[in-house]
């Protein structure tokens, strides 16, 4: 019975450890998947985030290229001069306005 009993205590010990140890294992090959799964969404999200900085990127040149050509407007001055501006008021200020054309 002596020795019975350390036998059965060690046993118990041997068989407890070894479910705890499963477990664990199971937890950390949990926490392994998640962290994958974490950085594949990581890397997702920063390629999605680059496609979408380069579309903004694209349309905004298309935008400012057409509207640079749409305010730049050249009209002549009343000295001879020209001068580009975007409304015509703002034209030739400091030459004397737009040269007015004569009506024929």
């Amino acid at each position: 019975m002596r020795r019975l009993i350390p036998t059965l205590v060690i046993a118990s010990f041997c068989i407890t450890g070894s479910v705890a140890s499963a477990q664990f294992d199971a937890v950390a090959d949990g926490a392994k998947k998640a962290g994958t799964a974490a950085k594949d969404v990581g890397k997702a999200t920063v390629e999605t985030t680059k496609d979408a900085a380069k579309a903004t990127e694209k349309g905004a040149k298309k935008v400012a290229g057409k509207t640079k050509n749409a305010v730049q407007t050249k009209y002549v001055c009343a000295d001879g001069t020209t001068d580009q501006a975007t409304v015509k008021d703002n034209a030739c200020r400091d030459h004397g306005g737009v040269k007015t054309k004569t009506k024929q």
